[in-house]
């Protein structure tokens, strides 16, 4: 039988065993024959939205009992046992068997072993579950990889309640500021590892162009993003160029008109710059700090935000927490948790873990800041503003929208025209399409009492809330 050859009776000769060791198998497949029959266009919207997100978790939960087989047969070496065969390499097994590409599987080997043969067991009930995405426990996987099992181990409740709340990509940049306190020794090994592995490679191709490819740091990436994002966007409406296109056009720009010793157009009214969120206990070097946020790229370790803070502008905003564990009188400048000695708190380094994530943005789990401070209010929204909202909503806080922070423009949720002051309670982040919908599309956007914001639809009563809250 061909390798690559698929049926629903597993291929090859069969080895004895109970007759009901694939009888479920044979009960998925028939489960999944009648969804395939089911006519979707006789179902109402409320139906099939309903459907997709349970589809999904089913999904999740397929894809862990999956792996968690796999790290059976990994474990057994029973990779090619279906045909009385022993092979080698479980992943290249299932590149054959399965047509997976080369990283791919060997990143699902690398996952079940994490998984089900190693410590991470409470990640992989969450995925058997549904709890969590295969793509969360491989980041979860991936991020401890490094850790000593007995650390793993103590992190990991941290780690899975994170990733029931975050998407995968803030879930890793989390990862990032944790292991730094969980493991300070091994994230000083990576970050020099990562320091090593850096490089820039252009290379003509036979087609006449010039090829180029790369590793950059956190630091040095959104330091190359904030340089392009002026130059890289669209010229006119009509613009038909890709994003990719636009990306290599700015740079070709940046290239030449540092070469002529031009400057680089502002935006917003300042000029480009490279944006770090830093609590006062990293500049200050502080046991325990977490360092900055720079965007999407990662966390910035407390050595560089205080290396940068040498020569940066540097603008205090003074911000207030909601703290669940908050007790008045707490002395901010001690060095023990405010749950230090709270019994209902995990103790060791779980506890310190739950207390870190505390301190990050809130999109990143962290306790829902308000700022206090930022400098006078007029009718143009300043920059101090614009850091004290960088520092509450992270990015546009549309409900549901993605767009980071360098995408967004500073919004009166009451028009100034209208009576609306220029105050941080009648400011927001939005994107440009958000920042559209809401003044030309008709849609309202409010901030209720627990900092969650909604949008309403011109054409609804009910608002849209969004997913996670933006502030207290």
């Amino acid at each position: 039988m061909d390798s690559n050859t698929h049926s629903n009776q597993p291929p090859g000769p069969q080895p004895a065993g109970h007759p009901d060791d694939l009888a479920d198998l044979a009960e998925l497949t028939a489960a999944l024959d009648r969804l395939a029959a089911r006519d979707l266009d006789r179902l109402s919207d409320r139906v099939r939205a309903q459907r997709v997100l349970a589809l999904r978790r089913q999904r999740d939960r397929l894809d862990g009992q999956w792996l968690k087989e796999l790290a059976g047969v990994d474990a057994h070496g029973a990779a090619g046992a279906e045909d009385g065969l022993q092979v080698g390499s479980t992943a290249g097994w299932l590149r054959n068997r399965l047509r997976l590409g080369t990283g791919t599987a060997a990143s699902a080997v690398r996952t079940a072993r994490a998984l089900f043969r190693g410590p991470l067991t409470e990640t992989a009930h969450a995925l058997t579950d549904g709890a969590i995405s295969v793509a969360h426990a491989q980041v979860v996987a991936q991020g401890t990889q490094t850790l000593p099992d007995h650390v793993t181990v103590e992190a990991e409740p941290v780690l899975v309640e994170a990733a029931r709340r975050l998407d995968p990509g803030r879930l890793r940049r989390l990862l990032g500021h944790l292991l730094q306190l969980a493991d300070p020794d091994g994230a000083d090994r990576e970050r020099e590892r990562r320091h090593q592995r850096r490089g820039l490679w252009l290379a003509p191709t036979f087609e006449g162009m010039v090829a180029v490819d790369g590793l950059l740091e956190p630091e040095a990436g959104q330091i190359v993003l904030a340089a392009l994002e002026p130059l890289a966007r669209p010229a006119e409406a009509g613009d038909t160029r890709s994003g990719s296109q636009r990306n290599a056009d700015a740079l070709t720009e940046l290239a030449r008109r540092s070469l002529e010793g031009g400057r680089l157009p502002q935006v917003g009214g300042v000029r480009p710059q490279l944006t770090v969120i830093v609590d006062l206990d990293s500049l200050l070097g502080r046991p325990g700090s977490l360092g900055g946020e720079i965007g999407w790229a990662g966390p910035l370790d407390p050595e560089a935000c205080r290396r940068l803070a040498c020569d940066g502008a540097v603008t205090r905003v003074m911000v207030t927490r909601q703290h669940p564990d908050h007790h008045p009188g707490h002395d901010p400048n001690a060095e023990a948790p405010p749950h230090a000695h709270d019994p209902s708190v995990p103790s060791g380094l779980e506890g310190e873990l739950r207390a870190a994530i505390t301190k990050l943005s809130p999109v990143l789990g962290g306790a829902p800041t308000q700022p206090l401070e930022v400098g006078r209010t007029t009718r143009i929204i300043q920059p101090a503003q614009r850091s004290a909202l960088a520092v509450r909503d992270g990015g546009c806080v549309f409900p549901d929208c993605q767009r980071p922070l360098a995408w967004c423009e500073a919004h009166h949720v009451r028009h100034w025209l209208h009576g609306g002051p220029t105050d941080l309670a009648n400011l927001a982040l939005l994107c440009r399409a958000h920042h559209r919908a809401v003044h030309e599309g008709g849609w309202r956007l409010a901030r209720g009492p627990d900092g969650q914001w909604t949008a309403t639809p011109p054409h609804r009563r009910h608002p849209t809330a969004r997913r996670h809250h933006s502030a207290a």
